[in-house]
């Protein structure tokens, strides 16, 4: 099968090189020509996937209507905010057919709308999946064991993404809550962030991360339910797994933005040494409105949020916590 994918950054290029291991052409765009340059003549992503070669079968362009002539399913793996910029102006090139199959985990600070509600709206008639769970790049990518999720309504189209993604090593569940798996992947960027604090603050105890995470899973299925999800669903691979992959990974950027707020950089700071804010950032500051309106209590999200804005140090929060949830 020919397949597409929007984005060749960490994660777009490990799936797109699974999906070319698997058999399978895959022509993936990017932005930056000189990674489409490196991938092309050197198939490695030095940038975004350092150390892993890539698969003959995984081309790379920077003509983005040649991505949708080529395929007959498209993976999505920009940033949110990016959606709607990068394929609005094409979307009348765009096949019906076409499967979009959503990896972009954030909601837009306009509209509120998450990736998957965006792609929604501006693509109704579209098939579309959404991919989500416990999926770090860096590992996938060198063969360690994976299981994700696939959600949407149409079991065809997700037994045809299955079979583009499913091997010895990385396997696909379903589910038809697709509002849960997006949520989960989106809520458990927030928490990771506080579990940066910690590693900033080297405090290493199992104990208190174990309790953390628990109240951590509490908020996100309590705001998942509210916007409309079944709790189940963050009780399984896109919630409470998704929590653990990203949370405890030395590779997650939303981690690893706590670490520079423990240490005492602002946000202003931290933006210039990461290039860009993870999208943790922009989905904790949407999610405390939107627990706003809804009259949901939050206050994990909301104690990160002062930390975030400099009115809380590190040590506020990590000690307010111990003595509201541990005591």
């Amino acid at each position: 099968m020919k397949v597409g994918l929007i984005g060749l950054g960490n994660l777009g290029t490990a799936v797109g090189n699974l999906i070319a291991q698997n058999g399978h052409e895959v022509l993936g765009w990017e932005y930056q020509q000189a990674v489409v340059d490196e991938i092309n003549q050197t198939h490695r992503n030095g940038r975004f996937l350092a150390d892993v070669p890539l698969h003959l079968q995984l081309r790379a362009t920077n003509e983005l209507t040649a991505v949708f002539q080529h395929s007959e399913v498209v993976f999505i793996a920009i940033p949110s905010a990016f959606i709607e910029s990068t394929l609005l102006p094409i979307r009348e090139a765009i096949s019906p057919d076409i499967v979009l199959v959503n990896m972009a985990k954030g909601i837009d600070q306009k509209t509120g709308l998450t990736s998957f509600q965006t792609l929604t709206a501006n693509f109704p008639n579209q098939p579309r999946v959404m991919l989500s769970g416990p999926s770090i790049a860096n590992e996938f990518a060198r063969g360690m064991p994976t299981v994700v999720v696939l959600a949407g309504d149409g079991r065809h189209h997700l037994l045809k993404v299955a079979k583009l993604l499913d091997n010895d090593h990385f396997r696909t569940r379903f589910s038809h809550d697709a509002v849960g798996v997006e949520l989960g992947g989106i809520l458990k960027n927030i928490y990771a962030i506080g579990l940066g604090l910690f590693d900033g603050k080297q405090i290493p105890s199992i104990n208190f991360r174990a309790v953390y995470l628990t109240i951590a899973m509490e908020e996100i299925a309590r705001m998942g339910v509210a916007m409309g999800a079944e709790i189940e669903t963050f009780l399984y691979l896109s919630g409470m797994g998704d929590l653990l992959a990203t949370s405890l990974s030395e590779h997650s950027h939303n981690r690893h933005m706590g670490v520079l707020l423990a240490q005492g950089l602002s946000r202003e700071e931290i933006q210039a040494k990461m290039g860009v804010l993870p999208e943790g950032y922009n989905t904790l500051k949407v999610m405390l409105y939107v627990a706003e309106k809804l009259h949901i209590s939050i206050p994990l999200a909301k104690g990160l949020w002062d930390v975030v804005q400099g009115r809380y140090e590190a040590e506020r929060f990590i000690f307010s916590f111990i003595k509201d949830f541990v005591e």
